[in-house]
């Protein structure tokens, strides 16, 4: 092979390997669960009153965010404000979960206390949340099914630094209308729901297309490297203890 076959082949392996590199330095999505989304659930009409009603423990559970544009993540915490779960026969059947989207702050390590003041003031802007307006988001529980591994994309065999954010073990899929904005979609994940020591604990982490709920800030792909992806991971932790004063 002359010199300048050889230098020809060196410069298309090394296009090949750098274009692959930027490919995959570029994906940034969280890869978890993804949430089915569908139209909003009308709720069931429940006439009877549930047998245990557990109040959330705003003080030890957990909502968090993640979110993806080209050249890295953001990540921090949604507050919440209330919620009730409701128990019959020791079924989850309903539920509540209020969330005070004036406290949504950005909680980033890998930026400073001012980049994530901007960034927290970004998100409870118009171009974002606009919490000024909207200032309560909400989730109410609708349905609650055991899990089925089979009806869940499966990971991929390579194992990712996101495989920690999946939940061990799912006991089930649930169902609830998601209100952002006021716009309401139903959203269905995998979550580990138990009950220890009188306390209703529920886990889950999954991606929803945020553009659903009409939150399109620089979603298009046509700007590059200044696009923000529209998927955004959401993983929550509650911990709920029965009501006092129950019968």
């Amino acid at each position: 092979m002359s010199p300048n076959h050889l230098n020809i082949l060196k410069y298309c392996l090394f296009t090949v390997l750098f274009s692959f590199t930027a490919l995959t330095a570029c994906d940034t999505s969280v890869k978890t669960d993804e949430a089915l989304i569908g139209e909003a659930i009308a709720p069931k009409n429940i006439t009877a009153a549930p047998s245990v009603t557990y109040a959330i423990d705003t003080a030890k559970s957990q909502l968090t965010w993640i979110g993806a544009k080209m050249t890295g993540r953001h990540n921090g915490i949604f507050k919440i404000k209330e919620g009730e779960l409701h128990m019959d026969d020791s079924l989850l059947t309903s539920g509540t979960i209020m969330i005070d989207m004036t406290l949504l702050r950005s909680d980033d390590k890998s930026i400073d206390e001012n980049g994530n003041a901007k960034l927290t003031k970004h998100l409870r802007s118009a171009d974002f949340f606009d919490v000024e307006k909207y200032n309560t988001a909400r989730f109410d529980l609708t349905g609650i099914a055991p899990y089925d591994s089979t009806l869940v994309k499966q990971p991929a065999a390579r194992p990712t630094s996101d495989d920690a954010l999946r939940v061990k073990k799912p006991t089930h899929f649930i169902t609830g209308n998601l209100t952002i904005k006021d716009q309401t979609k139903s959203i269905t994940f995998p979550a580990k729901v138990t009950l220890e020591d009188s306390l209703l604990k529920a886990k889950a982490n999954f991606n929803i297309d945020r553009t659903q709920w009409g939150l399109v800030y620089r979603s298009d792909k046509s700007l590059g490297d200044q696009t923000i992806r529209p998927e955004v991971n959401i993983g929550f932790d509650i911990v709920a203890k029965p009501q006092a004063n129950q019968p």
